[in-house]
Formats: C-alpha cells, structure tokens, sequence
C-alpha cells in the first residue's frame, strides 16, 4: 500500500527565486527540468530513488497499525527544487525534480516477510518515480511566462500529483493491495517494462 508524499505544496521546496526587477518583464521564461541525483547516507531518515537500489525490508522503520487492513505502506512522493537566474536578456527557471522514501513513515506487519510482498511496495516507489518524470514531462512542455511562472509551477506539480495519486490507488485495486497474484503480475511486467524504458532513455541523453 502506498502513503503518498506528492501533495506536499511545491513551495516547500523552492530554494531561491529570485525578484525580478521591472526591467525583465519583457524578456523570456527558459524551463530547464530534470532530476536531481539526491544522494543519503545509511543512516538518513530519507531515501531517494536508485535505478540500483531496491527496497528492503529493513528500509520500513515505521512502527505497524495493527488495525489496517494493509500488510505494509510505503511512504513515498516527489518533490523539487528550483532556482531563477536573469542574464540580462532571458529568464531562466531550473527546475530539479528528485523521488524519495521515508522510512519512519513506511511499515511493515510481524508476518510480512515475503520477497513477493516486497516487490509489490517497491513497485510503489518505481509508480512514485514514474509520476516525477512525468512531472517533467509537463514542465518541459508548459508555456511559462513572467505572469504566471509561480500559479503554473503549482498547477502543473497538483497535476502530476493527482495522476500519480490516481495510478497508485488504481495499482492497489487491480491486485487488491497483492492479494490477487495473476493481476500483480500483470502490473510486475507493466512496471519493469516502464522503469526499463525510462533507465534506457537516461542512458540515451547522458
């Protein structure tokens, strides 16, 4: 089962924009979107997402609900930083976009032990990094301008979040949270396939 960070506001996680003076109003909105190579020590309360690293189950710290119906909840989401810098002629709005994992807030029941259990909530965390590069999907394509630089980069995060919301539960539903084995399948295979395709395509641009 998937708790799911995204909805956190996107203001959180700016880090400098910086005012922009009366002489900038005319000039261009230039969106760079990517994600950012978050790195955490072994002792840090957040993960980030690793094509190498898959979860384990002394990754989930948090202590149980003994009274949810759910055998183990993954606590995941995506968030970003972002920067503006003025050259002189154009506007430049980088946008760094990471995924990450708590393990305070991800548990596991005593009898949840299984490496197919455990596939299932890692395939929770791959649904949370599938959403951020959808996110920069949007922003890459979205028609940012000096009016509307701040309204969009809060709609276009709410609606990657909501997609992402959307596939998660739908996730959970279809395998009733694991329980049906030939519908997790299904999405074992619909999953690798996306996380393969997307690890090839970084490869490509880098």
């Amino acid at each position: 089962m998937q708790r799911n960070y995204a909805q956190m506001k996107p203001y959180i996680f700016l880090l400098a924009f910086f005012t922009l003076s009366s002489q900038c109003f005319s000039q261009k909105v230039i969106v760079h979107a990517s994600i950012e190579n978050k790195k955490a020590t072994a002792n840090n309360d957040t993960m980030y997402y690793d094509f190498n690293r898959q979860l384990t189950w002394s990754d989930f710290k948090g202590k149980p609900v003994e009274n949810h119906f759910g055998g183990a909840v993954t606590a995941s989401g995506f968030a970003f930083n972002s920067k503006m810098n003025f050259d002189g002629r154009n506007i430049y709005l980088d946008i760094e976009v990471y995924t990450f994992f708590i393990k305070h807030e991800s548990w596991k029941k005593p009898q949840i032990n299984s490496d197919y259990h455990l596939l299932h909530e890692q395939h929770h965390f791959d649904i949370t990094r599938l959403g951020a590069e959808k996110l920069i999907g949007e922003l890459a394509k979205a028609n940012f301008t000096k009016d509307n630089y701040n309204s969009l980069l809060t709609s276009t995060f709410e609606k990657a979040y909501k997609e992402n919301s959307d596939t998660q539960r739908q996730y959970d539903t279809e395998t009733k949270h694991s329980i049906d084995s030939a519908k997790q399948q299904e999405w074992n295979e619909k999953i690798a396939d996306e996380i393969k395709k997307l690890k090839e395509s970084i490869l490509v641009k880098n």
